[in-house]
């Protein structure tokens, strides 16, 4: 998961025009410069990486790369 944080904050910075330090977590993606079809471009990017689809009705619930991480771990997680 690390790798993935790592470039999921990547593409924010790339995004928002910034630098991967400049990216904290909990940070509004808006206050990074991040509209709302930046946001689509980096859903479907994540979804290309990790091969999975987000829910459309979890879509709302992104404003945080913390958000992002948490989405991401539950569509990652083995079914049982």
């Amino acid at each position: 998961m690390l790798a993935l944080r790592s470039e999921i904050i990547r593409k924010v910075a790339e995004l928002g025009e910034l630098e991967e330090k400049d990216v904290a977590e909990d940070q509004p993606l808006k206050d990074l410069g991040i509209d709302s079809l930046m946001t689509i471009e980096l859903v479907v990017f994540i979804e290309r990486m990790i091969q999975r689809q987000f829910p459309e009705e979890r879509m709302g619930a992104i404003r945080t790369c913390r958000d992002i991480f948490r989405e991401v771990e539950t569509l990652i997680q083995p079914a049982s």
